[in-house]
């Protein structure tokens, strides 16, 4: 169903640390004393400017989307707009209208945690950056109105990518807005 999918899609989630395996170890060699393995993390990545912009971007679309959700009936879901384009901004309304017609919301707040950016192509709009990685649904659900979770329970974690385009206009100060959202149906 479209409106789970787009559930999925504002997921968030997966820290990096938990999501990489820790340590490695030789094995032991006769006669020699062995050592336990000192564990280790994935480090942190370090994004350019640019990037860090468009993973901002992606989460300022997200605390929208999820604020629009939670409260459908108070909200102005045109908000939507200051952080997103088509069609991005479109599936959003298409989705809370579904969910308005069921009187559904959004419990909780799903989170979105990148795991690399890659630069897209640029033209006279501006340049395109691809935000992939991990949503998580823990602690946050689809609720019918008297708050019994209304989505698919099974899928906690997936990942996921989101477009974002760096507006360069003629005039005043360039920004990010969100054109473009996927869920790949993979674990992460």
């Amino acid at each position: 169903m479209k409106f789970v999918r787009y559930v999925v899609v504002v997921a968030l989630g997966c820290a990096l640390a938990g999501c990489a395996p820790g340590g490695t170890s030789s094995p032991p060699v006769s006669g020699v004393p062995t050592s336990t393995p000192t564990p280790t993390s994935t480090p942190t990545p370090e994004w350019s400017a640019e990037e860090q912009a468009a993973i901002d971007a992606v989460q300022r679309y997200l605390e929208v989307w999820t604020s629009i959700g939670q409260d459908l009936v108070a909200s102005d879901w045109n908000k939507i707009r200051d952080v997103a384009s088509d069609p991005a901004a479109n599936n959003a309304l298409d989705l809370w209208v579904s969910w308005a017609q069921h009187d559904w919301h959004l419990v909780g707040s799903p989170t979105f945690t990148p795991d690399y950016v890659t630069p897209g192509a640029t033209d006279y709009l501006g340049d395109r950056y691809h935000v992939h990685g991990c949503y998580s649904l823990e602690g946050s659900y689809l609720a019918d109105p008297t708050g019994k979770s209304a989505g698919d329970p099974r899928r906690l974690r997936t990942s996921g990518s989101f477009l974002v385009l760096h507006l360069t206009p003629p005039t005043g100060p360039a920004y990010y807005l969100v054109i473009e959202e996927t869920v790949e149906e993979n674990p992460c």
